[in-house]
């Protein structure tokens, strides 16, 4: 398979103190509670109503910590943990600097490593993390497909393009369409405070066993009784829509689309819809903002089609 990459921009949190893994560890989903140094850990931080701050990537070096945030979250994100720094030891700060994360996409990611930097990653036990040099660090992601990252600063780029020039950069709409068509939540888009993790997909990330964290109860009450209130879909249309168009389901308002992206000569679509209207045998449809057209859809096997 051809090697294709992009390139968009990151937020990073320095973060530091002797408590700062347990502290962590009580403010998210993931369990931390075995986290060598020398590894990383995806964990949302959620709300206490269960409700997403962001999905977080927390990178525990022996000597240095820090998460990779949706860029512009990062104020939001300390202010949120801030609140429940009481006695911790712990420290938290926007890094100074500009920062990008680049995708690259391969069924080859250790060989691929080899070849680019003369890295050896462990290609069984996938969340080591490895320096590139003092700024920049690798690590292999396998969250919806393979692919090895690279969190750079925003001067050093330009290295990984040359070093890359062999390989296909896909355009923002190319890489919307693989994102969409992969179910990957995203930023502003499915990251936010109107949805609750469960209704994401990535449950990989979410612990029911380590015990308690903000927002624990709503998230575990949610998986006992197995009804998530809305769910992530997939649309397509060869008509025109938004992120934000409402969904309807007869004269029922059924979900909102939260992503969308035209290409291949067809417009496609990551929505919300609630459990309670997802059928088969729905006469789903978007209603434009103007009230006056609507955009025909019907749902099928979790996916809303034209």
């Amino acid at each position: 398979m051809p090697v294709s990459y992009f390139i968009n921009k990151s937020g990073l949190i320095n973060a530091s103190g002797a408590d700062l893994t347990d502290f962590i560890n009580r403010m998210s989903t993931n369990d931390l509670r075995k986290f060598p140094s020398g590894e990383y850990k995806y964990t949302f931080l959620t709300s206490d109503k269960g409700r997403i701050i962001d999905l977080i990537n927390f990178v525990n070096f022996s000597d240095d910590k820090y998460f990779i945030c949706t860029a512009g979250y990062e104020d939001k994100i300390i202010t949120h943990l801030n609140k429940y720094i009481i006695m911790d030891d712990v420290s938290l700060s926007k890094a100074e600097g500009e920062f990008s994360l680049i995708t690259i996409f391969t069924d080859e990611p250790a060989a691929l490593s080899k070849d680019l930097f003369n890295i050896e990653i462990d290609d069984i036990k996938k969340n080591k993390i490895y320096r590139i040099n003092e700024k920049d660090i690798l690590f292999q992601d396998d969250v919806k497909f393979q692919a090895l990252k690279i969190l750079c600063t925003d001067e050093h780029v330009d290295v990984y393009r040359k070093l890359l020039k062999d390989s296909k950069y896909l355009s923002k709409e190319e890489y919307e369409y693989k994102r969409i068509s992969e179910k990957l939540p995203s930023g502003v888009n499915e990251l936010n405070e109107d949805i609750n993790p469960m209704e994401c997909g990535p449950e990989k990330f979410i612990s029911f066993t380590k015990g308690c964290y903000i927002g624990q109860e709503v998230i575990a009450r949610i998986e006992s009784q197995g009804k998530i209130p809305k769910q992530l879909v997939i649309i397509t249309s060869e008509t025109g829509f938004e992120k934000g168009d409402k969904i309807f389901n007869g004269e029922k308002e059924a979900g909102f689309v939260s992503s969308a992206v035209y290409y291949d000569e067809k417009y496609s679509g990551l929505a919300f819809i609630r459990s309670t209207e997802l059928s088969e045998s729905g006469n789903y449809f978007i209603k434009k903002s103007d009230g006056n057209s609507e955009i025909k859809i019907k749902f099928k096997e979790k996916e809303i089609i034209n």
